[in-house]
């Protein structure tokens, strides 16, 4: 079988590479019950004590507001005179002059989710506090995350913190991790299946050290034809500033794909690979997140062998439960001891 056969599984990044026959798509109920999977939670650190807390709070009202997308609720985080640098170096100067732009923003670009890593919290004085991190903003028609640093001065008055100042800085490519480039992956880390009444494809997704790369393995059964097997990774590629996917078969055959998001659970792969017997063959694979438990995947375009190959459409992968941990036996009564 060629690994483009049985293309399955993604939203962020699952995809299921090995067959040359579908897996059969599971029932139409899965995908009738199927909702949008949720936006991720950004992350960060513990604060130190009660004061850095409050700052820290500010920050997620911010990322919070940001992604309502609520305008009103932005601007009661700022302080009247407060002015905003983008990396650019051009200025937004005032509250009225900041609503606007979030506003034009929000309006011109759908969508945008914005998650904000703090790395430090410096009081300069017991009112005025600088917040440094890294953010990185999304949108919800495909486009590329942008990572930035940020330098935040917020101010307390009257007992609440406002934004006085945030500067941002286009971020170093050192700065921004595997992890971070691979984040909206994450949700597709366990176990996943689709047995249907002649295949069983089982299909197991977790972290390479450091977080660096998933690594895919599945197995494939497709009525009587021989089990198959392999594995893939999928991390970034700094030289096409890219996701990309590496994967291997039981047969020795080889591919790669290219990784594009074209909606919030949307992926596209342009795949491309080499059959154990030397043939090419390539594939664009669509990736549908029905929800967080079930992935729709089709792969359309095949050409194997220099030969057109027929699509294979809606094959869906479940999400298996995790399993639960079996109850200690009772342990039989030492001899000699009677029940009180």
């Amino acid at each position: 079988m060629t690994w483009l056969g049985a293309m399955a599984l993604t939203c962020a990044g699952m995809v299921m590479a090995s067959g040359d026959s579908p897996p059969q798509a599971q029932s139409s109920d899965a995908k009738a019950n199927a909702k949008p999977a949720a936006a991720p939670a950004s992350e960060d650190a513990p604060a130190a004590n009660p004061k850095e807390a409050a700052v820290r709070e500010q920050v997620l009202a911010f990322s919070k507001a940001f992604n309502g997308p609520d305008v009103d609720a932005l601007m009661e985080l700022f302080a009247p005179d407060a002015v905003i640098v983008d990396p650019a170096g051009s200025e937004t100067r005032g509250k009225p002059a900041i609503g606007e732009m979030y506003a034009e923003e929000f309006e011109k670009v759908p969508g945008l989710k914005l998650e904000c890593n703090v790395e430090a919290v410096r009081f300069l004085t017991a009112d005025v506090a600088r917040v440094e991190g890294l953010s990185r903003l999304s949108s919800g028609t495909g486009d590329a995350n942008e990572f930035t640093r940020f330098s935040t001065l917020a101010l307390l008055v009257d007992g609440a913190w406002r934004i006085a100042e945030i500067r941002e800085y286009a971020a170093p490519t050192a700065d921004i991790t595997p992890y971070e480039r691979l984040k909206e992956l994450e949700w597709m880390v366990g176990d996943w299946v689709d047995e249907s009444d002649d295949n069983k494809v089982s299909s197991n997704i977790r972290w390479a050290d450091n977080k660096s790369f998933l690594i895919r393995t599945y197995s494939i059964e497709i009525q009587s034809e021989k089990a198959s097997s392999g594995t893939m990774f999928i991390g970034w590629d700094p030289q096409t500033a890219q996701i990309k996917s590496w994967v291997f078969s039981s047969e020795g055959g080889h591919g790669e794909g290219l990784w594009t998001r074209t909606g919030e659970n949307q992926w596209i792969v342009k795949a491309q690979g080499t059959r154990h017997d030397g043939q090419p063959n390539s594939a664009t694979q669509i990736h549908t997140i029905l929800n967080k438990d079930v992935v729709s995947t089709s792969s359309i375009d095949r050409i194997i062998g220099g030969q057109i190959a027929p699509d294979i459409t809606d094959v869906v992968m479940v999400r298996k439960p995790p399993q639960s941990q079996p109850q200690p036996k009772p342990q039989p009564a030492e001899a000699g001891k009677s029940e009180k």
